[in-house]
This record gives C-alpha cells, sequence and structure tokens, in this order.
C-alpha cells in the first residue's frame, strides 16, 4: 500500500477503534478468555499494595500444591481453598447457591475473608478493564460485553465436557438472572463496575454502623480518661492512639481529627461525639469512574468481621455512655433493612464469583486432566 492510500485517523478516531471490543466472533471470545485465564497472577495485582492486602487475606494458600500463581485461573483456587477451611472444608457447591439459601440473613455467604479477597480482586479487575494498566489481556477481555463473555465460558471446551447438567443447569439461571439487572449488551467492564456499586451500597449501611460504633467506643475511651485523671496505662494510651489510626484510615476527610487527645477536654464530651456520630460521611468514591486512580478503595470497602445481627448490635447500644448515642445506634437496627443489605452483598459477591472465580477453577481442573500448560 502506498502513502498515499492510507487513511489518517484523527486521534478521536484511533482512540474509538482501539477502544472497540476485539470478540468479533464467539470464536475470538473464547480465545480472550483462554488468554485471559493464562496470565501470570501477579499481573492481575496493582503493585505491592494490592499484593500485601491480597496476601493477608488468601496467602496461607499461595505455597498449596493445589495452587499456581503463575496462571489466573491457578490463582483461583486459593478462593476455593479459603471457602474449604473457612466453612469447615465444605465442598463448594456450584455457584455457591445451596450455601446462599441456608446462609444466616446476617452474615456474608463464605465468611469476611472470601467476602474481601473477591471484592479486592473485582477492583483490581476494574482498574486493568479501564485500559491504564498493563499488560492489555484484561483489558481485552473486558471490552466484549456481558453476553459475549457469558457465551464464552458456557461454550469453551472444558465447559461442555465438565460441567454436569445440574451444574449447567444451575449457571443458566444464575445467567438470566445477571442479563436481566444489567442486559447482554453492556460491556463488561460497565457490568462489573455496576457491580461493585451494589456490594458498595448495601456495605455503607454497616459501615455506618461501625462508625457510630467507633464513637461510642471513642466517647467511652474518653470518660474512662477522666475518671482516672487521664493518666491512661500504656496498652490503654495504645489502644486509644490505635483507635484514632483507625478512624483516621476509614476516611481521609477525618484526618487531624482529634478523637480522642491526651491534653484536650470538651465541655461536652457526649455532644461532640453524638455530632461526630451523626455526620457519617457517605461520599464513597463511585469505583466505575474513571477519575478514580488505579489501587483506590480497597480496604476501605472490605465488610469488618463484626457481628451484626441485630441482637448483637442492640446489646453493644446498651453498653453505650450516651443514650442519646444508644439512641442513635438503635436507630439504624432494622431487622429487614439490614438482612436486605447483607443479601445484596452476597448477590453482589456471588456474580463476582461466577464470573471470574469459578469458571477458571473448572479450567484449571481440565487442564491438569488434560496436561495442559
Amino acid at each position: 500500500m502506498n502513502n498515499e492510500d492510507r487513511i489518517l485517523l484523527t486521534m478521536e478516531e484511533r482512540l474509538e477503534r482501539s477502544a472497540r471490543s476485539l470478540a468479533a466472533s464467539p470464536e475470538a471470545a473464547a480465545k480472550l478468555v483462554e488468554r485471559f485465564s493464562r496470565l501470570p497472577a501477579f499481573q492481575v495485582f496493582f503493585g505491592k499494595p494490592d499484593v500485601d492486602a491480597m496476601y493477608g487475606l488468601t496467602g496461607e494458600f499461595w505455597d498449596y500444591p493445589a495452587v499456581d500463581m503463575g496462571s489466573y485461573y491457578g490463582f483461583t483456587q486459593t478462593f476455593r481453598l479459603a471457602v474449604e477451611r473457612d466453612n469447615n472444608f465444605f465442598q463448594l457447591a456450584s455457584l455457591g447457591m445451596a450455601m446462599a439459601k441456608k446462609q444466616d440473613p446476617y452474615k456474608p455467604v463464605w465468611g469476611v475473608r472470601m467476602n474481601n479477597a473477591i471484592v479486592l480482586l473485582g477492583l483490581m479487575l476494574l482498574d486493568h478493564a479501564k485500559g491504564r494498566l498493563r499488560p492489555k489481556n484484561i483489558y481485552h477481555c473486558m471490552r466484549m460485553t456481558l453476553g459475549q463473555y457469558l457465551d464464552a465460558l458456557a461454550n469453551l471446551d472444558f465447559q461442555k465436557n465438565e460441567r454436569q447438567d445440574s451444574g449447567r443447569e444451575e449457571f443458566l439461571i444464575w445467567r438470566e438472572a445477571l442479563l436481566k439487572d444489567y442486559g447482554g449488551s453492556i460491556p463488561l467492564e460497565k457490568a462489573l463496575a455496576g457491580i461493585l456499586g451494589h456490594y458498595i451500597t448495601a456495605w455503607q449501611e454497616f459501615d455506618h454502623l461501625d462508625h457510630i460504633i467507633r464513637c461510642i467506643g471513642a466517647l467511652s475511651c474518653y470518660l474512662e480518661q477522666e475518671e482516672a485523671g487521664r493518666t491512661l496505662p500504656p496498652e490503654e494510651a495504645d489502644r486509644v492512639r490505635h483507635f484514632r489510626e483507625a478512624l483516621c484510615r476509614y476516611s481521609p476527610e477525618l484526618e487531624g481529627w482529634e478523637l480522642v487527645e491526651m491534653d484536650k477536654r470538651y465541655l461536652d464530651p457526649c455532644g461532640y461525639y453524638f455530632n461526630l456520630a451523626y455526620e457519617y460521611p457517605d461520599n464513597v468514591p463511585d469505583p466505575g469512574s474513571k477519575d478514580i486512580a488505579p489501587g483506590t478503595l480497597r480496604g476501605q470497602i472490605f465488610l469488618s468481621e463484626r457481628d451484626y445481627s441485630p441482637k448483637s448490635l442492640l446489646e453493644l447500644a446498651a453498653k453505650s455512655p450516651s443514650p442519646d448515642l444508644q439512641a442513635l445506634l438503635e436507630k439504624y437496627v432494622c431487622h429487614e433493612r439490614l438482612a436486605f443489605a447483607m443479601r445484596e452483598i452476597n448477590i453482589a459477591v456471588i456474580n463476582l464469583y461466577v464470573l471470574f472465580v469459578e469458571p477458571y477453577l473448572q479450567m484449571g481442573t481440565y487442564c491438569r486432566k488434560n496436561h495442559l500448560g
């Protein structure tokens, strides 16, 4: 081709073309999924903070024989092992539906560790989906539509051979529900952002409770100092310092707020901490926003180990040194609302698991059986 025959594209046209899905056919979509599955696991992480965070959740399994950190599908075995360990070695049911139906309405479906590990995985994949990180294998996979991706998962050879009839029927029921919520034509990246957005909305119900409880704890520390003449044993002083640091990490906007100061007295400490508890900072960034830098959120939206059953929360409220703080906490302890929020969290986690973990577990099993690299 002569230079005169070349079509010159504007920058906008070049960007639009590069953003198009490469899944021009079902075969192309399947190839994109396979390339993603063979990606070395550490290329999914965005720097050492991500590695450290995930290691803190599933790192005890990284050296297990069943785990191969040299591939994404080998890495997904760590999630299976975490579920089995935290649920008395319960063999993970297909799609987790059996467990979800029997689940305590105020607890995450597979435990707090699995909940946070899956959410962290979703956030890491979303960073890649925005196209700012290398390698581009994940980005190109995320450019296909949700429908194309689901078709690719269902039609891969190993899925056809390995998935039992009952499991395939369960997958199709789940697929229909997911497509009803998001639509098959939406880019996979947008679907992932939507799932994480639903998770965050539900998570805030529990984080709001945690915020009030932290303020009750801060008031208790303050009043204990008052009674002790503001002289605390070293371990108590450490507890106060750790509390202040934890709350500052919880929200950057709280940095510099002296929640429990060793040398300051409040004329109305109960009023001070009530106002602090009342002003819950609920402006969590949208994970799908292009303005969010890679590595944002992460542990900020993890679920805590707290017992969120209404009975336990009301017992905590009863221990509050402030009637106003007790009433504020009791106001947000609603059986139906908490059960609904945990259900939304569990749906989001199951969706992430079935999209980005369960199929690759099967791929790993298939590769091992057939001695594929």
